[in-house]
């Protein structure tokens, strides 16, 4: 890891230093024609769509802003003032056998406070000591709220506890069978939280059996640690999680890269679309929005039923 972020440097360093010396000594790079590819759009105009490929690849995020830092650690066991005053520290300091990173109270607070105030069917993957489903239990507080905690620990099945509306299920969280069971007897939920073995594979997979049928409409999927991408231990597939984010968002764009501006965005009215449809990954209609923290991604589903358009008043 070490390694690959000292090659990272090196590369940008050297094409720092490389632009400057070309503006310092006016030097010019000789211009290259840039390819072309000639697609049939539907409405029969021929597009022209620029190679990406063939693009200056000199462009991109300057290279003062991956210059090393000093960046301090926090070795005071004391919390900064913003923790002591969460509601949700508070009842977490209170919950035993609990562990959290400290940048996750705000993210919480920021994603999961505005939940707290109606019923929410909510699905925990990873139980451990039972902690969390305690805190959520606790923070989100409507009485008719219900909590899954899936683990593959037997011993966490002590936790269940149904009169309290609180639930635990043992089973692999990449078990497909066993994810269906879960969502045909307790779903679909508001809220998927992933708390789990962090494994690439097994979060991949997590998502692949649940987003689609095991989270209703306008529900949030919620993973945490993210960070274990980068740790050999967890990292245990080519793609971790954070890559098939990066596929979502293109495919969150999809529509864009099918059809070009004048066929179905650049119309006075949407009644001027000449297109009845346009063919896009299942999942592009699927997402609402993707909203990256430290560690964290929450990735709000929503059934979007039509292309978006461009608006604009003659």
């Amino acid at each position: 890891m070490i390694g690959d972020l000292l090659k990272q440097l090196v590369i940008a360093l050297g094409r720092y230093i490389r632009h400057h010396l070309l503006r310092v000594f006016g030097f010019k790079r000789p211009a290259t024609p840039v390819p072309t590819d000639s697609a049939k759009s539907a409405d029969g105009e021929v597009q022209q769509h620029t190679r990406v490929d063939a693009l200056d690849d000199r462009i991109g995020l300057d290279a003062s802003y991956v210059e090393p830092v000093t960046w301090p650690t926090y070795r005071d066991d004391s919390p900064v003032a913003a923790l002591e005053t969460d509601p949700l520290y508070k009842l977490w300091r209170t919950t035993r056998g609990g562990h959290k990173w400290s940048q996750y109270f705000a993210i919480y607070r920021e994603i999961l406070g505005p939940l707290t105030g109606g019923p929410q069917r909510i699905l925990e993957i990873g139980v451990y000591r039972g902690a969390s489903l305690e805190l959520w239990k606790r923070y989100f507080s409507h009485p008719d709220t219900l909590i899954v905690g899936i683990d593959i620990d037997p011993a966490c099945s002590r936790f269940d506890a149904p009169n309290d509306r609180r639930y635990v299920r043992i089973g692999s969280q990449n078990d497909a069978k066993f994810l269906n069971s879960v969502v045909a007897e307790f779903g679909p939920f508001d809220l998927v939280i992933d708390d789990g073995s962090h494994r690439s594979s097994d979060v991949i997979a997590s998502f692949n059996h649940l987003f689609a049928d095991g989270l209703k409409d306008l529900g949030i999927y919620f993973v945490e640690d993210l960070h274990a991408s980068y740790w050999t231990g967890w990292r245990d597939s080519r793609k971790s999680f954070l890559d098939v984010c990066v596929e979502l968002i293109e495919h969150m764009h999809a529509h864009y890269k099918t059809s070009a501006p004048g066929n179905i965005f650049f119309n006075a009215r949407p009644s001027d679309n000449t297109l009845i449809a346009i063919e896009v990954p299942k999942i592009t209609t699927m997402i609402k929005e993707i909203r990256f923290f430290d560690s964290i991604v929450a990735i709000y589903k929503a059934r979007q039923e039509h292309v978006p358009y461009y608006l604009r008043m003659e």
